[in-house]
């Protein structure tokens, strides 16, 4: 017997309604492809489009600088490019479909992959010493050429994609839901199955009451009768169960009914268990584990940043050994005490180190009191003003930065006592010790330096070092470096 509509079974109760597709244009004819197949389609796309560009760059350049290229030596480096960066891109989720409709996220990542392939292609170049095969200038013109459709392609893609999907052109798989009522209500990932590429035929709805245990249990076998029923008699392509994870004999039992149909049964997660598969799945071993919560540099990225601090560092301090002396000498001359300034502060993960300045007061706290500087502080020397009000004083940090102590760009350090008292007042404080602390940081750049009098002020710049850690990229720090260096030409807030 087949059974009656979900909204039948359950009366007048509003449930999260599909986009209603038929409201939106349909194309006179649906696209033949399935939703799945979105991702081969374009991933064979984007290598025949480096493929073409490839070629036709190198044949460009040869018109226009007027020289003689050699169009199989076009055709390699196409043909490698093209292969390095479907598997780029493969590798980075380029060609997931929730991926395809982020156009922002697709361009950053698309670009990144797009410059890897390109080093990676200049590596091999070098190591087999075939590099004078390739012309520079044809080569270039690869690279912008390519770049530039690139960002053009990906724009086009998730705009028209995200009017494939919203017309329903896609080619429609037919299903069936079996679930409990509050579970059919509350899952919006329900709502959402019209939208790509599911056409919902039927809904049974289990019941939840049957007088007794055993009564239940029949009426549940009844309805799972109705739902074998239906599937044999109508042209479906899968069963899809909208049932709570915790109820694992309900699982057992509505899977162990259906064994009996040669189809797909697929069972959806409840909105508790939705929340935990949005996060990246890894296997451990025999098993799977989700990751709530991630480092917020990977091993490449933190790497990276490494290789970018130590060479910057070791460069910088080169460049002003000189400097270093002569502050040095002028320190000890004009009040008595040593040049450098050591204090104990907290750093990545929690661990201590002791961080490098020249000493600009004639005060040295380190103890569980220590007072903040402040306009027309005593305590600050002539000289020592004048290297607050130049960062000099701060150069010296860079030793911290090569002994691995600090990066260049983080948050930055405060003493201890001011640690423990901002740990206790902000319950966000110690999340910026997921990173280094730097000598300059995304917070200083945006105006968050010198004094905090309340607890405001240091929310505020918590709130900055939270975004720059969420947001790290190397050409953040990049742009932070050069803030930093418009902002000593302009000092403000520094006493």
């Amino acid at each position: 017997m087949r059974t009656q509509s979900l909204a039948h079974v359950i009366g007048d109760i509003d449930f999260p309604q599909a986009p209603d597709v038929s409201a939106s244009p349909r194309p006179w004819i649906a696209l033949p492809i399935s939703y799945r197949a979105i991702s081969p389609t374009v991933a064979a796309f984007d290598a025949a489009w480096v493929f073409l560009i490839g070629i036709g760059s190198g044949l460009a350049y040869d018109a226009i600088a007027h020289t003689n290229g050699n169009l199989s030596t076009y055709v390699g480096s196409a043909i490698a490019i093209a292969a390095l960066f479907s598997a780029f891109a493969q590798s980075a989720d380029l060609y997931r479909p929730s991926n395809l409709l982020q156009i922002w996220r697709q361009i950053r990542r698309a670009a990144t992959t797009w410059i890897m392939a390109f080093a990676c292609a200049a590596a091999i170049a070098f190591v087999l010493k075939i590099g004078a095969m390739f012309s520079r200038g044809a080569t270039l013109t690869f690279f912008c050429g390519g770049f530039l459709c690139l960002v053009g392609f990906r724009v086009a893609l998730a705009r028209m994609l995200a009017s494939i999907i919203a017309t329903g052109a896609l080619a429609r798989k037919r299903v069936a839901l079996v679930g409990m009522v509050d579970h059919l209500k509350e899952n919006g990932s329900v709502a959402a199955m019209e939208r790509y590429g599911y056409s919902i035929l039927n809904t049974f709805a289990l019941p939840e009451t049957g007088g007794s245990a055993t009564g239940l249990k029949h009426a549940i076998a009844g309805r799972m009768r109705e739902v074998i029923t239906y599937a044999q008699s109508a042209n479906i392509d899968e069963i899809i169960l909208v049932l709570p994870w915790s109820d694992t004999n309900l699982v057992d039992e509505v899977v162990a009914a259906l064994t009996v149909l040669p189809i797909p049964v697929k069972l959806m997660p409840d909105v508790a268990i939705s929340r935990l598969l949005a996060r990246p799945l890894y296997e451990l071993g025999p098993t799977k584990v989700v990751e709530i919560q991630r480092a917020p540099l990977g091993p490449i990225q933190r790497r990276l940043k490494q290789a970018l601090d130590q060479c910057v560092a070791a460069a910088c301090l080169f460049l002003l050994f000189p400097l270093f002396g002569v502050v040095a000498l002028a320190i000890r001359l004009e009040t008595p005490g040593p040049a450098f300034f050591l204090q104990s502060r907290v750093g990545f993960n929690g661990r201590r180190f002791r961080i490098f300045k020249f000493r600009t007061m004639s005060a040295m706290d380190d103890g569980a009191v220590v007072r903040q500087a402040q306009r027309n502080d005593l305590r600050v020397t002539g000289l020592g003003r004048l290297l607050r009000k130049l960062s000099i004083d701060e150069l010296p940090q860079l030793l911290n930065v090569l002994r691995g102590d600090m990066s260049l760009v983080g948050p930055r350090p405060h003493a201890l006592a001011h640690d423990d008292e901002y740990d206790r007042l902000i319950n966000t404080y110690a999340m910026r010790r997921k990173m280094k602390p730097g000598i300059t940081g995304w917070a200083q750049v945006n105006g968050c330096r010198g004094e905090t009098p309340d607890v405001g002020s240091m929310r505020r710049r918590i709130d900055h070092d939270i975004w720059y850690i969420e947001y790290w990229s190397v050409w953040l720090d990049i742009r932070i470096l050069l803030m930093t260096f418009v902002q000593v030409m302009r000092p403000k807030d520094v006493y």
